[in-house]
């Protein structure tokens, strides 16, 4: 029985690995959904990942492949290829424009998608800074010949064809390093594509009304707070901010006299966004050193320290929305995800801070089964949208490019076929591995060698 595509999604964060394995649909009713076929969420040891970048190859490679294991298991899929998620300070933003004169133009031949995919594909080799690599290339706006702010340039008639593109380049060692923690979980494992992390989510939490109408995605991690603007379906401006739910966590740790631990499970569950909601005399008991007796914590302090920390984000996320010049171009408002985005009231908070509707991002257009209720929620969002980078473009605009830094896929997920009896081995030979019965199978390439 022939399947549809199925895609895996690794998402290396701070404290934890998140894998989630979908399939999507091709044709019909269901093209617009995936269905979620396993996932998983390992913790990975406090240091092994920081600032989004693999610092401790060994400690995230053995967290991978526990994670890559418990998905297996769930979806009966024995994994060969993955996308992995890329994030952090070390990630740089920055614009471009370029043009190239089309050979085939004095014929009078249409600009053709081929076209622009090669324009798109000559901008990974656009001088940036040293010792980066890009991992995406993403248009704005097209230029044809004299008509500037071109949206869709096949079809038009010119012989110079540019654009205005926004480049997102890696520091390459912490690539690098990505890619080692996966060797490391498994030497035959493949990443297909490399996605930035808040990209990613953006696939998951937001649908094509909202992209087109304008909004911005804020996504806060536990180290630092990303945000993506988008207008009419394109994206416009990226910024990361070094600040996250960890300072959150460490603020409550400080304030409350207690270990991080413990700073930790309080904001998980007593956090509040919304001081001014919290009565006065409501008393946390926290267990914060065995042998001692629970330290007594008012939830209205808690409220206190979250809400200071989060009014610094909001405040920082608005300034930068203003810098862009998009503030009153975003109709859809804001959506917060991350982990901090399920902190009660939050929405209320931003509301305040910025003046502009706000709503938490969960992931969308998933097949309801008992598995997708399971993923239901932000903190499998990046995952799910890694997920859908195996399916869809970042910007339909492009088609196919070939990136140098993630274009070293071959393989691809299989489903684990069913343990047929045995009757007679032969003499001498021993079972094949997964991995042997693998490099059997004619392997099919990917239409799209990557994304962008």
């Amino acid at each position: 029985m022939a399947h549809d595509k199925i895609v895996v999604g690794v998402d290396i964060g701070s404290t934890k690995i998140t894998v989630v394995a979908a399939q999507g649909a091709a044709s019909g009713s269901r093209q617009n959904n995936i269905e979620i076929l396993g996932f998983s969420e390992v913790p990975v040891p406090k240091g092994a990942v920081v600032n989004g970048a693999v610092e401790n190859i060994k400690q995230v490679g053995t967290a991978v492949r526990e994670a890559l294991a418990e998905a297996s298991s769930r979806s009966d899929l024995d994994i060969a290829v993955v996308n992995v998620s890329f994030g952090g300070t070390q990630v740089k933003v920055s614009q471009h424009n370029d043009g190239v004169i089309r050979p085939s133009a004095s014929s009078g031949e249409e600009v053709t998608q081929r076209d622009v995919d090669q324009l798109v594909d000559d901008m990974y080799r656009a001088k940036i800074e040293p010792n980066y690599d890009v991992l995406h290339v993403l248009p704005m706006e097209f230029v044809v010949d004299n008509s500037m702010n071109v949206r869709e340039p096949v079809g038009r008639t010119g012989i110079k064809l540019g654009g205005n593109f926004l480049i997102i380049s890696a520091n390459s060692q912490s690539i690098l390093r990505t890619k080692k923690s996966l060797a490391d979980a498994d030497q035959n494992l493949k990443c297909d594509k490399m996605v930035f992390a808040p990209l990613a989510t953006s696939l998951a939490v937001l649908n094509e009304n909202e992209t087109k109408a304008g909004i911005a995605l804020i996504d806060i991690g536990d180290h630092t707070t990303d945000l993506v603007i988008y207008h009419d379906s394109i994206v416009r401006h990226i910024a990361t901010f070094p600040i996250g739910g960890r300072h959150i966590t460490n603020d409550l740790a400080i304030g409350c006299g207690i270990q991080v631990e413990n700073a930790e499970r309080l904001k998980r569950e007593y956090g509040v966004a919304i001081s001014a909601d919290v009565p006065l005399n409501i008393e946390i008991l926290v267990n914060f050193l065995a042998g001692r007796a629970p330290k007594q914590v008012l939830k209205k302090n808690v409220a206190l320290i979250i809400e200071e920390r989060l009014k610094e984000i909001a405040a920082m996320v608005y300034a930068e929305i203003i810098k862009s010049g998009y503030l009153d171009k975003l109709i859809g408002g804001l959506v917060l995800t991350g982990g901090s985005a399920n902190i009660d009231e939050i929405e209320k908070l931003f509301e305040k801070v910025t003046n502009m509707s706000v709503r938490v991002g969960y992931p969308e257009n998933l097949e309801r089964t008992a598995k997708a209720d399971a993923v239901s929620n932000s903190s499998y969002s990046t995952a799910i949208g890694l997920a859908w980078a195996g399916l869809r473009n970042i910007d339909p605009r492009v088609k196919s490019v070939c990136k140098p830094t993630t274009s070293f896929n071959t393989a691809t997920v299989v489903q684990r076929e069913k343990v047929k009896e045995v009757t007679k081995d032969e003499p001498g030979k021993k079972n094949g591995t997964f991995w042997d019965s693998f490099n059997s199978i004619i392997r099919k390439k990917d239409d799209g060698l990557s994304d962008y």
